[in-house]
């Protein structure tokens, strides 16, 4: 209840929030909770979603052998030929764990490097370096970018998460001031900078991290079909239909 009064008071009421999370202060080894459990929901989000397309090709298939099986007539091939769609496609969880992982990442890794560079800018904007402030500073303005991380369940509206996460350098400019306190004259100049940061490295980290995440991946489907491969008795979703009417036209 705690996080979600949280995440609800940071996303509608920030400046008042704000006055609250500068005066628990807390260190970051408190704060770290709070953006891992909101990391996850991207990273269950994309999880769900492999596990969505591959229920949805799956569903497609079955219904086009379905639709061959009427117009020949040979209902009694259809149970076999859905069997063998199934049992040659199954579902690897491991892809979508790995793409699950790799948004974690992507997320965690941005806001402890924005934090960091963050804080390290501070000598030159006149404030005293504090980890702890901006680090908290990062990961509460993450929020939004996390929470818009649910549309990762529904793929055509994936692409809209990454522009609802913009709100959050909102956030970071409503919470500049409270937690970093700078000298008024250079608050502006020190939002600038921590806004280009944390956009820079949350660009600049998915384009690192996903090649390998997309290489394993690969080598795992590949891995698969090489498996399927060896057993001539499978079918792909793809020669499902075709080996169903030849199986048909043949009786």
């Amino acid at each position: 209840m705690e996080l979600l009064n949280r995440v609800k008071f940071i996303l509608l009421n920030p400046k008042e929030e704000w006055e609250v999370i500068e005066a628990e202060n807390s260190p970051h080894e408190k704060v770290l909770p709070y953006l891992l459990i909101l990391a996850l929901i991207p990273a269950a989000a994309l999880f769900f979603n492999s596990w969505w397309q591959w229920h949805s090709s799956i569903s497609e298939t079955i219904q086009q052998l379905t639709d061959t099986a009427s117009k020949t007539g040979n209902v009694n091939l259809l149970e076999e030929a859905v069997k063998r769609v199934k049992d040659s496609n199954p579902f690897n969880p491991v892809t979508g764990i790995i793409e699950a992982v790799t948004m974690f990442i992507i997320i965690l890794g941005s806001a402890y490097i924005s934090a960091l560079a963050i804080n390290a800018l501070s000598d030159r904007f006149g404030v005293t370096k504090d980890f702890n402030r901006s680090f908290s500073l990062v990961a509460y303005s993450f929020t939004p970018l996390c929470v818009a991380g649910i549309l990762y369940i529904y793929s055509p509206l994936r692409s809209l998460a990454p522009y609802i996460g913009l709100y959050g350098i909102y956030l970071l400019y409503v919470g500049i001031k409270p937690r970093i306190n700078p000298p008024t004259e250079k608050q502006m100049g020190y939002f600038i900078m921590s806004a280009v940061i944390a956009l820079a490295v949350y660009i600049i980290i998915p384009k690192i991290v996903q090649p390998i995440s997309n290489d394993i991946r690969k080598n795992i489907l590949i891995e698969q079909l090489k498996e399927k491969a060896k057993n001539n008795n499978n079918f792909s979703l793809y020669d499902s239909k075709y080996e169903f009417t030849k199986m048909a036209n043949s009786d």
